[in-house]
């Protein structure tokens, strides 16, 4: 079962401070009320902090079985979200199932016909990291993620809407295979493959299922969903990764916030502004109790020199 929400002063400086600015700027540019999927806790902290500029919400939320109540959050968001005044549904179960398997746990279909404008895929625990399923146990966030980006292109096809957010929020942690596969891919690039062999010199990862290295999972992600884009011929620009302690100091998590654009699937190849040099080379930002590192670029002086400001 994923980690219960805890909202507390750094998730509120990376969701006040980072994102909303982000989106604020985009929401001018664009024109357009956002269609918003994703994962915002039973207050939907966010949802409420961005209403003016959302029209729909689709949610998911589970059910704790450690409650008197198990339903107790499923019925809180519904609240919140009904309090908003906007249109909604909520899913029963993990993002990851229900994405996948195409029902939710109270076996509601999955399924819309809009384009999502703006991902917010807040998972808490590891990217890496196993969830219940009608299956057991498994690994499926990288799945449902490519899932929802292909349901994007279908949605392109017949909406004509290109343009989309992205923010994904998770541990700063990792299992180790999975990172193990990841140095050894034969596709990585050359940058890639020197800034992995920087991080870890002569080391090899530590032989532990569970391990920290941010330098490292800041890689793995870039790579993984910027192929992940590429393979569906979207178009992306990468703002730093965001690092802050989470509910307590030994729950270290990772913010990427990442501005899409669907191109012509007839375009043979998707050129994007950042070279695998650039994603390597670009710091991190540190969200704190009192607000953002010192030295935190200003995210809409990175958009408005990008494509993105074009």
């Amino acid at each position: 079962m994923p980690s219960p929400f805890v909202d507390h002063p750094r998730k509120r400086i990376v969701r006040e401070i980072w994102d909303t600015p982000i989106l604020e700027w985009l929401f001018r540019r664009w024109g357009a009320k956002y269609l918003y999927l994703g994962l915002p806790g039973p207050e939907a902290h966010d949802i409420k902090l961005w209403a003016s500029m959302v029209g729909e919400v689709i949610a998911f939320e589970t059910t704790d079985d450690s409650r008197d109540n198990p339903r107790e959050n499923l019925e809180r968001i519904n609240s919140n979200l009904t309090l908003l005044n906007l249109p909604y549904t909520v899913y029963h179960g993990n993002i990851e199932d229900v994405v996948l398997w195409k029902e939710d746990l109270d076996g509601i279909e999955f399924k819309y016909n809009k384009f999502v404008t703006l991902f917010n895929l807040d998972f808490c625990n590891a990217i890496t990291g196993k969830v219940d399923t009608k299956e057991g146990r498994r690994c499926l966030r990288f799945e449902s993620i490519r899932e929802l980006i292909t349901l994007q292109r279908s949605l392109y096809r017949t909406t004509g809407v290109s343009k989309f957010v992205i923010l994904i929020t998770v541990l700063d942690a990792f299992h180790t295979p999975e990172i193990v596969r990841f140095t050894r891919k034969c596709s990585l690039s050359n940058a890639m493959r020197t800034a992995v062999k920087n991080i870890l010199g002569e080391k090899r990862l530590l032989d532990r299922p569970i391990q920290h290295n941010t330098n490292l999972l800041r890689l793995f992600i870039l790579d993984f969903l910027r192929n992940c884009l590429v393979g569906q011929n979207v178009r992306s620009f990468f703002l730093p990764l965001i690092k802050y302690e989470g509910r307590s100091r030994s729950n270290k998590m990772i913010h990427l916030c990442a501005i899409c654009q669907m191109e012509n699937i007839e375009s043979a190849n998707v050129v994007d502004e950042q070279n695998d040099e650039e994603l390597v080379n670009m710091g991190m930002v540190v969200a704190e109790d009192e607000g953002l590192s010192k030295d935190s670029p200003n995210p809409i002086t990175l958009l408005e020199s990008s494509w993105v400001g074009r």
